[in-house]
């Protein structure tokens, strides 16, 4: 199986994501958003690239059955129901309800990404579930770091280097690409306090600065959430709810 890893969604293109099992990994905090969501009963997180895309699609849905959600600059845009703070989407607010979700980047990588065959959201909270999603799969695979402003974001890159670690069982393979090699390495670096590590992150520290505290701590949480958010119709699902199961189509097809 092979693996690639993107640092920054920026020059991601469709023959990158060809034929691949992708994974988008925004720990800080659309991908931890999408996953908390959805474990609380929102029916579908729709992610956007832009405002405009969102309020075209909130112009077409009954007010009662949306929350509209998405920030910039780490805080809540004007106007909308909620920002893109994961502790904000309780089931009360989300629970039968679609989510339209619009975030800097998280959702600017999953727009990016969408004609994979197979694209998650992923992030520490659901980090298990996506390795066991990965191997059921049995595709080449793609992670895909939404990062920050176009650069390297410490949390996504050690997230994808903790996956790598439990897919490869703690070996690195004789090839790997150099992106692959830099996760890896840099999860075996800081495994014994990944938590301090994660901590001094520039994101997790502006978004502490801003009083967001709770929600770092809450998206540093590894396997909090078994769920897996999975792209299909243009909107993330559980993977679960789905049937039949994309996987399993792929087994009767091949049988």
């Amino acid at each position: 199986m092979d693996v690639e890893v993107f640092l920054t969604h920026s020059n991601v293109t469709d023959e990158d994501v060809r034929d691949r099992t992708v994974i988008v990994i925004d720990v800080l905090r659309a991908c931890s958003t999408i996953a908390t969501a959805l474990q609380n009963g929102a029916r579908a997180v729709m992610p956007v690239p832009d405002m405009a895309e969102a309020s075209k699609i909130a112009a077409n849905l009954d007010p009662d059955v949306y929350r509209l959600g998405g920030e910039r600059d780490a805080e809540k845009i004007e106007g909308y129901h909620l920002g893109n703070s994961p502790l904000e989407y309780t089931q009360e607010e989300v629970e039968d309800r679609d989510v339209i979700l619009n975030t800097t980047n998280g959702t600017k990588a999953l727009s990016r990404a969408k004609s994979a065959p197979h694209l998650i959201a992923g992030c520490f909270l659901n980090a298990g579930r996506i390795v066991d999603f990965i191997r059921e799969a049995g595709r080449d695979v793609a992670i895909i770091c939404a990062g920050r402003q176009n650069r390297l974001s410490l949390e996504d890159t050690l997230c994808a280097g903790l996956m790598l670690e439990r897919l490869w069982g703690g070996q690195e393979p004789e090839y790997a690409t150099d992106s692959a090699h830099t996760a890896f390495t840099l999860f075996h670096t800081d495994r014994e306090d990944v938590g301090s590590a994660l901590r001094r992150a520039n994101h997790a520290q502006n978004l502490v600065e801003r009083g967001y505290s709770d929600d770092v701590e809450y998206c540093f949480k590894v396997d909090a959430l078994p769920v897996l958010p999975y792209y299909t119709d243009n909107r993330l699902v559980l993977y679960e709810d789905l049937s039949p199961a994309p996987l399993a189509d792929k087994t009767e097809s091949s049988a």
